[in-house]
């Protein structure tokens, strides 16, 4: 995998592309845009990394890469309201060879690419990290959480790919885990990461103050997403549940979610990914979501401030 293409390059994609440029050798290119994609031309990507600060630059950082030919593997790490835009936008950099590794927040993403590429191998992941942009061509990551976990659902090469990216990964020096179920695990993050999206958001609390101040809340949404998770096939149990919880007792005081933070500062945000797809996956199973559905509600009806 000589020939990389980070297709959003904000905490997650920066990061993880700023570890294939230091760590690999890698021809990395970056698919970015506006003042942030300036910045990097200009400067390089600046990575505050706990105390560490460097800088790296890639081969490439374009907001078109319709000229750059066809890329070994594809990180697609742009926030879910992006993701149709971003796949027409690298259509003419996919090839047969191409893996493709969505790390977005929410479920079923895969599915969505495949439509878009079904002769390339799609792989599905997500990530644990804890990494923002702090101001164009900045971004700073905290604590010492990074963790991509990945796999497929459908049948795939192990010489072609799992082999290949776990080398590609391990010298990058970013910890992962190839998952046999990547579907349950994907849904055991999004148990996590659903759940106190919409609660802080909804409260305008961080996730500490969720966690104290709403547990009956947070019990009942819980549930509603295992239950959701179920009838499409995923077996989560009442231990995912108690392991949410004991994540979010480890979160930093004051910490709050990447939906809080997008709805409080009037950007895109990914309500939909993160709390419609339970309201309407509930709809479809005749699963009531009674909390999920009031939140979604009332945050797709908040005003612009």
């Amino acid at each position: 995998m000589k020939r990389i293409l980070i297709a959003g390059t904000g905490g997650v994609g920066g990061y993880v592309g700023a570890q294939l440029i230091r760590h690999t050798d890698a021809e990395v290119a970056f698919l970015a845009r506006g003042a942030h994609l300036e910045a990097i031309q200009a400067n390089g990507l600046i990575v505050h990394d706990n105390d560490t600060t460097y800088t790296v630059h890639p081969h490439t950082a374009t907001d078109d890469t319709t000229g750059l030919g066809t890329f070994d593997l594809i990180l697609v790490a742009v926030k879910a309201t992006s993701l149709e835009t971003t796949l027409r936008q690298i259509a003419t950099n996919v090839a047969p060879h191409t893996v493709i590794l969505p790390l977005l927040n929410g479920v079923g993403h895969d599915r969505t690419i495949r439509t878009h590429f079904p002769d390339a191998t799609v792989l599905d992941g997500h990530i644990y990290i804890l990494s923002n942009l702090t101001a164009p061509g900045t971004l700073r990551r905290r604590g010492e959480v990074l963790r991509i976990v990945w796999g497929s659902k459908e049948a795939i090469d192990p010489h072609h790919v799992i082999e290949h990216l776990t080398a590609l990964l391990d010298t990058a020096h970013i910890r992962h885990k190839y998952a046999q179920d990547i579907q349950l695990a994907s849904w055991r993050k999004y148990l996590f990461i659903a759940s106190f999206a919409a609660l802080t958001s909804y409260h305008t609390k961080p996730m500490d103050q969720v966690l104290s101040d709403h547990p009956d809340e947070l019990n009942a949404l819980l549930h509603e997403i295992v239950s959701v998770g179920r009838a499409e096939g995923i077996p989560l149990t009442p231990d995912d549940i108690t392991t949410a919880l004991t994540q979010a007792s480890r979160v930093a005081p004051g910490a709050k979610t990447s939906l809080q933070l997008d709805l409080e500062q009037n950007k895109p945000a990914e309500t939909e990914a993160l709390c419609g797809t339970i309201v309407h996956l509930g709809h479809q199973h005749g699963i009531p979501t009674p909390v999920m559905e009031r939140i979604y509600r009332a945050l797709t009806d908040r005003p612009l401030t």
